[in-house]
């Protein structure tokens, strides 16, 4: 059957299976036992490798495309999820943000992989964008996993880290919106369009500032402010994955 393939669905299939072990691996790190971290660490090594691949396919950061971004927010969300879970001793992420890592991969393989790159996308402000924008929703994820531990009844410091997390996530994107109106004016000669995608990227933008400034100045506390952080992770999922999708995004004329 594989002898049918021509080199270039070789290729794609080779892809997805290098992507699909990972997600398989992230979703043992679930299992019982000291040995469950092994499983998420080797997942961790094969999905960097699986992206230095798509770079040398790409000739650069495989950021251009749905397939390459989700996976890059999942690799960076497993990043985030080992540092707070192993290394800060979070063990309560093994029940959200494990799960949620391996959902993120599988959820990549939904979309084509495509090896062609926009020259518009090949500049240093495009990059810094879209690496920044996507590390943001990967420290809102973790943010998000850490509220929904503090309201299943997990000590009263993940409130504390899922905050401070979030504060993370938002500097970056603030930073991320900033290069992509940098690179958009240098492509098309405008800032920013109000179509629905900057309209709902705005209003995620607005709302983890909202969140933060009355966390910070209490405003709301406890209980409150970890759903409210975790709301503003689904209105950034939104903002992605719903515009296109649950709202028509217009193509943009020029």
């Amino acid at each position: 059957m594989f002898s049918d393939l021509g080199p270039e669905e070789a290729r794609q299939l080779v892809t997805i299976f290098s992507l699909l072990v990972p997600a398989l691996l992230y979703a043992m790190g679930m299992m019982e036992g000291k040995g469950s971290h092994r499983w998420f660490l080797a997942g961790m090594v094969l999905h960097g490798l699986t992206i230095l691949h798509r770079a040398s396919v790409l000739k650069g950061l495989p950021l251009t495309e749905k397939f390459d971004n989700i996976s890059f927010f999942a690799f960076a969300t497993a990043i985030l999820v080992w540092r707070y879970w192993r290394t800060r001793g979070v063990k309560e992420l093994a029940v959200s943000a494990v799960p949620l890592v391996s959902v993120l991969a599988m959820t990549a393989l939904l979309f084509p992989t495509i090896d062609t790159v926009s020259p518009f996308m090949r500049t240093p402000w495009f990059t810094l964008h879209i690496f920044l924008f996507f590390l943001s929703y990967a420290f809102f994820a973790v943010s998000a996993c850490l509220g929904l531990s503090y309201v299943m009844g997990g000590d009263i410091g993940h409130e504390a880290l899922q905050y401070r997390t979030a504060a993370w996530g938002w500097t970056l994107y603030t930073v991320s919106l900033f290069a992509g109106s940098v690179w958009f004016f240098i492509a098309y000669g405008m800032y920013w369009l109000w179509t629905s995608k900057e309209l709902w990227t705005t209003l995620a933008w607005f709302f983890y500032g909202m969140y933060l400034h009355q966390r910070y100045i209490k405003g709301i506390a406890g209980i409150t402010a970890a759903i409210v952080g975790v709301a503003g992770f689904f209105v950034a999922l939104f903002a992605y994955f719903g515009v296109g999708t649950v709202i028509p995004a217009p193509p943009v004329q020029f």
